[in-house]
């Protein structure tokens, strides 16, 4: 068995007091490594490290995970230890989550209620006290009074820069307020990089979601993450609405606005046909 990097594995002793028996790399993401660590006192921990992280990168992650905890909604992994050397290695070991088996009915529903528990919590201001990170982009998070301004002004606008001219005008020049609304009773905190690849389903019919951009703003920003790559079943929506009650005829037109957000940040990451799909959405709405 090859050696875990010399960082991950003293920073997986000094935060379990344990050593690194075996481990196993785990695919999945573009940004970090990762991988399932046994341990000698039989406890298997989830690693992820990167090499010259951006300073606060893993602190920013497990900053989510701790915000998204304290609501007592949506389960997440324990944090079990942190690195944070943007000059090095930055390390964060989590609770191992056993989500090998697919996805069924219950884990979804009890994901899809749990998302919905965290979204009635309302009344914030949009935004969070710091800038965090989506991906591996910086995410400005400083407050704005309406929530459809804060879409636009911290969301939109910082990464359409990266579009062509008139696609970025005629993107910028829609009218958001006439085509979004400000969310009943004010923000709730977000996942807000609800992905098929954030969310983990268990044997035991649970949901947990990882790797969080966490920020307050509208639920729907959520739901429309969930729709964008697919991977949320039926039984997800039906759980969600279980909490919320009925979608509204209206919905998939909005998600499709807040998806041009989770779009900007791959076309900043990826170019290519990104940039086409925000075209096709700006013409619709135009």
């Amino acid at each position: 068995m090859s050696r875990l990097p010399e960082p991950v594995a003293l920073e997986v002793i000094a935060a379990t007091d344990a050593t690194p028996i075996s481990w196993v790399p785990v695919a999945g993401g573009s940004i970090n490594q990762a991988a399932r660590v046994d341990l000698s006192d039989g406890r298997t921990v989830f690693c992820k490290w990167h090499e010259r992280a951006p300073e606060g990168f893993f602190r920013a992650e497990a900053d989510g995970l701790h915000r998204l905890a304290a609501t007592g909604t949506v389960r997440v992994p324990t944090i079990v230890g942190l690195r944070d050397d943007p000059a090095g290695t930055s390390v964060l070991i989590l609770d191992y989550i056993d989500a090998s088996t697919a996805p069924d009915d219950a884990s979804m529903a009890d994901l899809g209620r749990t998302l919905a528990a965290l979204h009635a919590q309302a009344g914030k201001p949009p935004g969070l006290q710091e800038a965090n990170f989506i991906g591996s982009l910086p995410q400005p998070n400083e407050t704005i009074e309406g929530w459809v301004e804060f879409f636009v002004e911290r969301r939109l606008k910082p990464l359409s820069a990266a579009l062509d001219g008139a696609t970025r005008r005629k993107l910028l020049g829609l009218n958001f307020e006439q085509l979004l609304s400000e969310p009943a009773g004010g923000c709730s905190l977000l996942h807000g990089d609800l992905w098929a690849g954030n969310a983990l389903t268990t044997d035991r019919g649970l949901g947990y979601v990882i790797d969080p951009a966490v920020y307050a703003g509208h639920p729907e920003v959520d739901l429309a993450m969930t729709r964008l790559f697919g991977g949320f079943s039926e039984a997800f929506y039906a759980g969600y609405q279980t909490v919320s009650g009925p979608f509204d005829a209206g919905l998939d037109e909005r998600l499709d606005l807040y998806n041009l957000y989770p779009l900007l940040v791959h076309v900043n990451l990826f170019g290519g046909a990104y940039v086409r799909q925000v075209a096709r959405t700006v013409e619709r709405f135009e």
